[in-house]
């Protein structure tokens, strides 16, 4: 009781710091911030829609309601779940500090939009954040239980345990990588050549592990498919 005590007493320290920040920071670089500034533009930096900078006030306002007014009622812990509470804690501590860079990142460009669009801006942001996250969940997922809201629970996982294992496995190896080896180009990339690029590590993220499972389940159908432990646990026994 004492430890969740204490866990609880940290998540609510860490929201209150993080949801407060946004708006603390806006605030404070609101004078400097022109009346008018950059809504919307496209991969190239082309600015197709300006507007005022109190909308700058808006994204920060929600965050701050959120995490730190409404906070104990929408990101309190179940404890049904030991494994279930960590890794939802962490995904709200990664959702929490992405938005938080959201706001920066946002004030930065309407500082510098007319030297920065063309090198970087919210595009790089948005597709690291995504590459982030894969990162993220490749370095859980090999280790969740059937029970798991974050699994892969589909006709052909559910059907064995072995294709269970093997497809989190296989997820895990090649989400963490590829999120290493696509980060800095997603970063990096300007132009149109970061929308290739992002289209190309989603579909590298999501059919690889299709094909990989209609693989496992080909094999299992045709009685091919052993868990490897098993066999060394057999082999060890002689």
């Amino acid at each position: 009781m004492r430890k969740v005590k204490k866990v609880n007493k940290i998540v609510k320290v860490f929201y209150v710091i993080f949801g407060s920040f946004p708006l603390l920071v806006t605030l404070y670089m609101y004078p400097l911030i022109p009346n008018n500034i950059p809504i919307h533009y496209w991969m190239n930096g082309t600015i197709d829609r300006w507007g005022s900078k109190n909308e700058l006030l808006i994204v920060p306002i929600i965050i701050f309601l959120l995490f730190v007014i409404l906070q104990p009622k929408l990101f309190s812990l179940s404890l049904n779940s030991e494994s279930e509470d960590r890794i939802t804690r962490w995904n709200n501590y990664y959702f929490l500090i992405i938005l938080n860079i959201l706001v920066y990142t946002n004030i930065y460009i309407s500082l510098n939009y007319e030297t920065c669009l063309d090198s970087f801006n919210f595009y790089n942001f948005f597709a690291c954040a995504i590459c982030f996250l894969f990162g993220f969940l490749g370095n859980y997922i090999p280790n969740c239980k059937r029970t798991s809201s974050f699994s892969i629970r589909n006709k052909y996982t559910l059907e064995n345990h072995i294709i269970w294992s093997k497809t989190h496995r296989f997820c895990g190896l090649l989400w963490f990588t590829g999120s290493i080896v696509f980060f800095p180009m997603l970063l990096f990339s300007h132009n149109y050549y970061l929308l290739i690029i992002i289209i190309f590590m989603l579909c590298i993220f999501f059919l690889s592990p299709i094909i990989y499972m209609k693989y496992l389940h080909d094999k299992y159908i045709k009685g091919e498919l052993e868990d490897s432990s098993h066999r060394k646990r057999f082999q060890h026994s002689h």
